[in-house]
């Protein structure tokens, strides 16, 4: 990995869920099939909070 100031946080909250979905639909392995799912779920609470107004 790059020694640069850019983290894994500031790199994921730049995907969006249908970016991750078709991430999802690529991968290899059911590990990286979960790591994206995983991932989609964070998307879906966060927009889901946002509506409830959290």
């Amino acid at each position: 990995m790059e020694n640069n100031n850019e983290t894994l946080y500031d790199i994921f909250v730049n995907y969006s869920y249908s970016q991750l979905k078709n991430l999802f639909k690529n991968a290899k392995t059911e590990d990286e099939k979960n790591f994206y799912m995983i991932l989609s779920n964070i998307v879906l609470q966060k927009e889901q909070q946002k509506v409830i107004g959290k």
